[in-house]
């Protein structure tokens, strides 16, 4: 987008923490210029004084500071672009814009019912009109996955916001030993954890898409042990590794150092089966 309206687009990130003393994320620009893109560099606020979100009224005071995620838009329909931001906390604040890419210092915590509106942990918003009313609605992916719609129940003028609506289901999530042992991607049926959102029409039918990109863990046998093998084989370790977390640490130092050695060992067992991999996706969902 253009952020300061000189013509040439310009680059907007968050960041997760600047690891100061009070551990807010700044907001980063890489303004653009007749000559490529300059040196990412802070933004500020209208007083000269970084732009940082609020702190909370959570005990944890710097959960709503940190990992800032930023979105511009026109979300009072003044012709100037906004900042609407996300947090690992799940909320979102609202810096509203004074043009030329100026910003006022304090922020407004966005409301629905009289509450926060919140996710579940690492708000992400994209701003849009899903449901062609003609004012901006606000839909974020979270930590624990899903994507939810807050839909603007005021105007392009005055924004006024619903409740949460969960327009995609966080997936189950399987851990512990009784979980099924599955191997690569086959049996992944839509977003995992960690999901971040984009809206597009992308088939080009007139009607709004959802494309979700998430995080997945998937477990592959090593070269040379067939699934049937690996699958016996992890049985077993599961079975150890209840054993183990079962046992005492102990409080001196030579037990817990002792347990520690275990569970290395264990973890180095593991390695020998199976090899794990992080990885992600982006799904495509078509809206009907």
């Amino acid at each position: 987008m253009d952020l300061d309206a000189d013509g040439h687009l310009d680059v907007l990130s968050g960041s997760y923490s600047r690891m100061d003393r009070d551990m807010a994320g700044l907001f980063q620009v890489l303004r653009g210029s007749k000559d490529g893109l300059r040196k990412a560099a802070p933004l500020h606020g209208s007083d000269g004084a970084l732009l940082l979100m609020p702190q909370s009224d959570r005990e944890d005071k710097d959960l709503d500071r940190i990992c800032t995620r930023p979105f511009a838009c026109d979300l009072d329909g003044d012709g100037k672009l906004d900042l609407v931001a996300g947090n690992f906390g799940g909320t979102f604040a609202w810096f509203r814009g004074e043009g030329g890419g100026k910003f006022t210092p304090a922020a407004t915590w966005l409301e629905a019912g009289g509450e926060r509106m919140r996710v579940d942990m690492h708000s992400d918003p994209f701003l849009i009109d899903f449901d062609g009313d003609g004012d901006l609605d606000l839909l974020s992916g979270s930590a624990a996955g899903g994507v939810f719609l807050f839909a603007n129940t005021g105007d392009k003028t005055a924004p006024k916001f619903a409740g949460k609506v969960t327009l995609v289901a966080a997936a189950e999530q399987e851990h512990g030993p009784d979980a099924p042992i599955r191997f690569g991607d086959g049996h992944l049926q839509g977003p995992g954890a960690d999901s971040r959102v984009w809206v597009a029409d992308v088939d080009g039918d007139g009607k709004l898409d959802l494309l979700v990109g998430d995080q997945q863990r998937l477990t592959f046998p090593l070269a040379g042990i067939d699934e049937a093998a690996a699958r016996e084989q992890l049985v077993a370790w599961n079975k150890q590794q209840q054993e183990l977390f079962a046992t005492p640490q102990g409080e001196d130092e030579a037990a817990q150092q002792k347990w520690q050695q275990a569970y290395e060992k264990l973890e180095a067992a593991r390695a020998k089966i199976v090899r794990d991999e992080s990885t992600g996706f982006v799904w495509l969902l078509r809206q009907k």
